[in-house]
């Protein structure tokens, strides 16, 4: 009964160390602020729409899009961001910001993923060509 050539080899195992008293430190800040109602379109649309960029948020965060019209739904993108990029705050800081002014969170959580780059902007930043003038970019796209 051979198992094969390399009966008595076992693969490694590899510990890695960290300090557990600093797990919890978290480094960054937000990179859009709380009561920036820019762009102006998006603050509105979470206003008057707010299940339309709180479905966007949860599918842009990996949740299902009906959660996104759930109560309490901002509190909890607001602080699944907030870990995930190790962003200082504090979960009771979430849920008092997101029931104090849930389009401003709506906007903060939308603006801090478009300066990721996590944020479908799509028609907004579109570079145009001229069709029939192709001299100004030699034909290079």
């Amino acid at each position: 009964m051979s198992r094969g050539p390399n009966q008595s080899s076992h693969p490694s195992v590899v510990k890695q160390q960290y300090d557990t008293y600093n797990v919890w430190n978290f480094e960054n800040q937000w990179r859009a602020d709380l009561f920036a109602c820019k762009p102006c379109g998006r603050c509105c649309g979470a206003c008057f729409c707010p299940c339309i960029i709180g479905c966007k948020l949860a599918k842009t965060l990996g949740e299902s899009s009906i959660i996104g019209c759930c109560p309490g739904s901002l509190s909890y993108f607001r602080t699944k961001l907030r870990t995930a990029r190790r962003i200082e705050g504090s979960c009771c800081g979430d849920y008092w910001a997101s029931a104090c002014c849930g389009a401003c969170v709506a906007t903060q959580l939308s603006n801090e993923l478009e300066s990721q780059g996590l944020w479908d902007t799509k028609g907004k930043q579109r570079k145009t060509y001229p069709r029939n003038d192709r001299s100004q970019n030699n034909g290079d796209y």
